[in-house]
């Protein structure tokens, strides 16, 4: 991102060449993006970054603990793809962690990391079956908990069913699934985050043993923070394999 972005400061235009890595200033008479501009995205890029793929992290394996034979399902996926790949943690690895990718698909389903989204009507639309008109400029709130948990869209929608995302047992709407937002200001960090949590989550699986530190119960939420925050944590018991 910050060579796209240097090459948007020196030359004004995005190079297909990923050897174009300079610093170095050109002849363009007008910057198109200032150094406080760079700064303030590659800033984002990381607050953004961390904080929402650490808590879809944790709140995955909270739901695992919970739902023994989706862990065992994906653990075992998780060893498949590490022995496939020699026992490296390689990106086609991760790849190949199909399961472990429908389970963090069903967490940001019912956690999404952002629960709402900020956007601006840019003419005025007349809502359907309705005299009410939303004008242009009007600020929009969508609430994605409400969307992710209304049964309309997603049956048991307080159900952990990672397999509700397969072809053979969709039963949701698509349209109301929008974790990392939709349209021109879709999360620029998508795939990042997903490859991220994935890293975490096959680290921790491989590695430790999960377990409930309590009864299956579901987790509230603090308003102290921009991203879903648990009010007290993520309760789950966590040991070393032997």
């Amino acid at each position: 991102m910050l060579q796209l972005l240097l090459q948007l400061r020196n030359t004004g235009n995005i190079s297909q060449d990923d050897s174009v890595w300079s610093v170095t200033t050109s002849n363009v008479k007008s910057k198109t993006i200032s150094v406080d501009h760079m700064v303030g995205h590659l800033t984002l890029f990381l607050i953004a970054g961390f904080e929402t793929s650490a808590s879809t992290a944790a709140f995955t394996l909270y739901e695992l603990t919970q739902h023994p034979k989706v862990m065992a399902k994906a653990k075992e996926d998780v060893i498949n793809a590490l022995a496939k790949h020699g026992g490296k943690l390689s990106y086609d690895a991760i790849q190949d962690m199909k399961y472990l990718e429908l389970c963090i698909m069903e967490t940001a389903r019912k956690y999404p990391a952002l629960p709402i989204l900020n956007r601006e009507c840019t003419k005025d639309y007349q809502l359907p079956n309705s005299s009410l008109t939303i004008k242009k400029g009007t600020p929009i709130v969508i609430s994605l908990m409400g969307l992710h948990r209304d049964e309309q869209h997603f049956p048991n929608p307080m159900s952990y069913e990672p397999e509700r995302f397969t072809e053979e047992h969709r039963n949701y709407n698509p349209t109301a699934y929008m974790p990392f937002g939709e349209g021109p200001r879709q999360c620029i960090g998508v795939r990042m985050g997903k490859v991220n949590v994935k890293i975490a989550l096959a680290k921790i699986l491989s590695t430790f043993n999960l377990e409930p530190c309590q009864e299956k119960r579901e987790i509230e939420f603090t308003i102290h923070g921009i991203s879903l925050m648990p009010e007290d944590g993520v309760p789950v018991k966590v040991s070393r394999k032997k």
